[in-house]
């Protein structure tokens, strides 16, 4: 039940919704279809009695006729099916971008991407968003669907499995049972026996396959992570402990593997045996009535036919296993992680002409206290700098300001209008490069203001690279990405800048040149700034003491407050 809850919860934002109804409708040809194969195989069945009662009779021409209307009957068959399958990937694309429209606008929203990270984030959400929301859609739809099928299958083949059973009586000694309908309660029993067995071997593949998720993810997080941090691992000669650490990774893959295939050779044994002995049980269980000349073989030939449509689609749970113990382990997974991410509390930021806190208290994400009792202002146009020795806590209170950091207490006033901070190391990603000057804005400016960004800061070099794809954060230096960080503060005009250490990577001398003109291009600009530069210290209007404009912390382990 309780995956059944979860799984509800992820489909009722598209199910529930008006973006839902092409996929109702969707999903109701899909339906039809089903029904329309349903159908022809009800008629192919009855084919069957009148072709094999005619090969008895040796009769060529009638053959030929009953050829005729079963190439039609398949021909039909083709184009149900064909069309089916074309109407369900349609489904399964339009629930998926739905999804991962959804999933990516929760993750993104309310900066939920960094705040799980500061705290039980579900492993690889990556992955979840990328692969376990495919999986999600693409078998559910599945599963529904061939359920669906296989239900309208019983409802049609049962009836007709009842009428050719008739009433048979049973002898045992002095016993007798006389039955209507045998052969429907033979494959009852036969299906529910059948049923048991494979959930008694096949269960542990839920945890298993979760597992396998899991550190399929974590194998490749590893292996971008080793690509993305590829200098840094070559400057160490690195290589032999990175070659170890992905083994112990992929080793967790093969241990869950192993596992994998044990348990699915004990169902398959199980599986292959049931489904061949399963073609042949029904012979046997009319063959009495055959010999017994009560049917011909035509009628044997139909009841083979409809008591394996009426197995088979009663073995739908037997032979789906495999594939609802992974819907269930995705199902789980995205779960968990929706969940994750509605258990933070809204962000609530309080707007003014200023900054200004009263009594701001900063913690650690253990609760220990980092800051406490800061009360500080910062004038609109201000340069304002926060001083303290390393490891106080500036670069957190400026995350705390921005409405990152969600562990702290107290009450404190943002500026209104836009803010940007510019952290050490700036986000560089992959791509064309007037796209990462834009940065955040979604709209890229006119060619000619990027090009002025660049020169300002020293990159004027980069002005016909513009619309080169590279990966930036490869080819450019620490010092030319802090640049490029603060041509990006140039385009964005930010109401409130915060730098964080932005010039650390910069001689002294192009550091004060840069932000000069930073103070030139944006004279409104509030700029919060931490620097452990001298000459940049003393571009600043003000200094303000973290050790001095607050309380003493105590060292006691206060309640963690959301932002």
């Amino acid at each position: 039940m309780k995956t059944l809850r979860l799984f509800f919860a992820l489909a009722r934002p598209f199910w529930a919704s008006r973006a839902g109804w092409p996929g109702w409708l969707l999903l109701a040809s899909v339906f039809a279809m089903g029904a329309g194969i349903v159908q022809v195989n009800v008629y192919i069945n009855a084919w069957s009695k009148t072709f094999y009662d005619t090969l008895a009779t040796f009769n060529g021409s009638a053959l030929l006729d009953l050829m005729g209307t079963y190439s039609l009957a398949i021909g039909a068959l083709i184009l149900v099916i064909v069309s089916k399958n074309w109407l369900t990937k349609a489904l399964i694309l339009r629930w998926r971008q739905h999804l991962n429209d959804h999933l990516l606008e929760r993750w993104l929203g309310e900066r939920r991407y960094y705040r799980l990270g500061l705290g039980s984030e579900p492993d690889h959400p990556d992955q979840r968003i990328a692969e376990d929301a495919h999986l999600l859609t693409d078998k559910t739809v599945g599963l529904v669907v061939s359920l669906f099928i296989n239900t309208l299958q019983i409802g049609a083949f049962v009836s007709v499995l009842w009428q050719l059973s008739g009433t048979q009586t049973f002898s045992l000694g002095d016993y007798s049972l006389t039955l209507d309908g045998y052969l429907v309660w033979a494959v009852l029993i036969y299906t529910l026996i059948g049923t048991l067995v494979t959930h008694w071997l096949g269960h542990p593949l839920h945890g298993l396959n979760y597992e396998r998720q899991r550190s399929e993810a974590a194998f490749r997080a590893d292996l971008l992570r080793k690509r993305d941090h590829a200098e840094q691992i070559a400057l160490y000669g690195g290589e032999q402990a990175e070659r170890q650490s992905l083994g112990l990774r992929f080793a967790a893959i093969a241990d869950n593997w192993r596992g994998l295939m044990r348990r699915e050779l004990k169902l398959g044994t199980f599986t292959v045996g049931y489904d061949r002995v399963s073609n042949i049980v029904p012979v046997f269980i009319a063959l009495p009535a055959f010999l017994a000349k009560t049917i011909t073989l035509g009628g044997l030939m139909q009841i083979r036919t409809a008591f394996g449509a009426v197995h088979e689609s009663l073995s739908w749970f037997i032979y789906s296993y495999r594939t609802l113990m992974e819907w269930s382990a995705t199902v789980q997974r995205l779960g968990q992680f929706q969940q994750a991410m509605e258990r933070l509390e809204p962000i609530e930021l309080g707007r003014g002409e200023a900054l200004n806190t009263c009594g701001l208290d900063v913690l650690r994400p253990n609760g220990e206290p980092l800051l406490c009792g800061l009360t500080l202002q910062a004038r609109p146009g201000e340069w304002l700098r926060l001083a303290g020795d390393s490891g106080l806590g500036k670069s957190t209170l400026l995350r705390t300001l921005m409405g990152l950091w969600p562990h702290h207490r107290g009450t404190w006033q943002l500026p209104g209008g836009r803010n940007l901070l510019l952290p050490q190391k700036p986000y560089v990603a992959s791509g064309r490069l007037d796209q990462l000057l834009a940065y955040p804005a979604t709209q890229i400016p006119d060619p000619l203001e990027l090009i002025g960004a660049l020169k300002d800061v020293g990159l004027g070099h980069l002005a016909t690279a513009l619309q080169r794809d590279a990966e930036w954060g490869r080819e450019l230096s620490g010092g030319e990405q802090q640049r490029l960080a603060l041509a990006r503060a140039l385009l964005y005009r930010p109401d409130t800048l915060y730098l964080d250490e932005a010039t650390n990577q910069l001689d002294e001398q192009a550091a004060c040149a840069v932000l000069e003109r930073l103070r030139e291009r944006l004279p409104d600009c509030t700029l919060i700034g931490v620097s452990h530069q001298p000459a940049v210290q003393r571009l600043f209007e003000r200094s303000i003491d973290l050790q001095t404009c607050g309380v003493t912390c105590k060292p006691v382990k206060l309640e963690l407050l959301p932002a």
